[in-house]
């Protein structure tokens, strides 16, 4: 099997682990914290507010040494530091130590075992399978938000031993998916001739034949028009899939339905999301990369609309589906797009420099979803306002100059 594979389970791993916990585990901890430090659910949330606010500043210098350093050793620390780091918050005494620990070792190694590295080595392993191996490989995070949770509930336990819960996993990082990031994790120009031609018939090969290689500066990066257009489009998206998700059990709950029905949603949400990641990664292969992104806004404009008419829940169950299963395709058309108009060369850097631009972006939405409720009694203006704005940012995606040497 030819040697990417291998890196592609890597990266999909370390999102198992990673962005299981931040994404899915964490609301699991806020209750036993409370009870535990006597604090508020705000005081609570102040170390996921610190540690996002550091992650602006984390991912661009993360971006920067995943152009220029081994990719292997990169993750490894990602994965000593949250593995220790998960053991460490086990051990605090006061909230205020959990906050400055949690906010400290959750931006660093978030943006180290998260998407700016494992898809900037995956982008430089595959050429013509690029978009299926971005697919598969975000499939972790997915896979991460069934497993994790189930996980730390049987650890968490009848009595809440969030700090027992914490070590299980911390010895899961250090005993699993280190050895396997050390022992498998290469970059792709470490690879022999001879291993290249070993690989089975119309495997990609390392080499980056027919596609863009500058080395991008920062400057430059910033300049490109790409940059903005790519940026502020995948934002628009990923804001409006945060708070969707956020927002989802009240709006259930708003349309008469129980909880049960609530969680149920919540599950279709994340399996269509799993789904869309490996249909829209085999798309990216197959079609233009401009037209993959126009079809994901034109689908999640249309699963909003429904949304907001507030209809009868199999009509809801549609929506979701069709919302999850366009943003569940948001990161690989989004990393594929970044390696065919930038290259590999810069990948890491132009990722890296993204984020803070995505998270800016991102941040709003979920005050913005809150506020238009408040406003209106409803969720349907904020679907509607959601809609718009990424129906605007939709004929700037036509803009995008994709290059000749490998045309999308």
């Amino acid at each position: 099997m030819y040697y990417g594979w291998y890196v592609v389970g890597g990266a999909l791993l370390s999102q198992v682990a990673m962005v299981g916990f931040f994404t899915y585990v964490f609301s699991l901890l806020v209750l036993p914290l409370q009870a535990d430090f006597g604090a508020s659910r705000t005081e609570v949330m102040y170390s996921m507010s610190l540690s996002t606010i550091l992650g602006l500043f984390v991912a661009p210098a993360v971006g920067f040494m995943a152009d220029k350093y081994p990719i292997r050793w990169l993750m490894s620390a990602g994965a000593v530091i949250f593995g220790a780091g998960l053991y460490m918050l086990s051990m605090t005494q006061t909230l205020v130590q959990f906050t400055l620990l949690f906010g400290l070792v959750m931006a660093v190694s978030n943006q180290l075992l998260g998407p700016i590295c494992g898809t900037a080595t995956i982008t430089r392993w595959f050429t013509d399978n690029r978009g299926k191996a971005l697919g598969l490989s975000a499939t972790g995070s997915s896979f991460g938000g069934m497993l994790l949770p189930v996980l730390f509930v049987s650890w968490l336990g009848e009595n809440g031993d969030w700090r027992g819960a914490l070590q299980n996993l911390s010895y899961g990082v250090i005993l699993i998916l280190l050895p396997y990031l050390v022992l498998v994790m290469r970059d792709a120009e470490s690879q022999s001739a001879s291993e290249a031609s070993a690989a089975e018939p119309n495997a990609d090969a390392p080499a980056q034949t027919g596609v863009v290689s500058n080395d991008y500066s920062l400057k430059d990066i910033v300049k490109h028009p790409a940059y903005w257009i790519i940026g502020v489009s995948i934002a628009l998206l990923f804001s409006t899939y945060s708070a969707l998700l956020a927002n989802l059990t009240p709006y259930i709950s708003g349309q008469g339905l129980d909880k049960g029905i609530a969680a149920q949603t919540i599950m279709i949400l994340a399996i269509s999301g799993l789904i869309g990641k490996l249909l829209f990664g085999y798309a990216a292969d197959k079609i233009s990369l401009r037209l993959a992104l126009t079809i994901t806004q034109g689908a999640v404009i249309t699963g909003l609309v429904l949304l907001a008419i507030e209809p009868s829940y199999p009509v809801i169950a549609v929506a979701i589906i069709i919302t999850g299963l366009s943003t569940g395709g948001m990161l690989p058309v989004w990393s594929a797009l970044l390696a065919a108009i930038f290259g590999t060369a810069s990948y890491g850097r132009v990722m890296g420099l993204m984020m803070p631009l995505i998270v800016l972006i991102v941040m709003p939405g979920y005050s913005l979803a809150g506020y238009l409720f408040d406003l209106s009694g409803s969720y349907s203006l904020c679907f509607y306002i959601f809609s718009a704005a990424i129906a605007v940012s939709m004929p700037l995606v036509a803009l995008l100059k994709m290059p000749t040497l490998r045309q999308q």
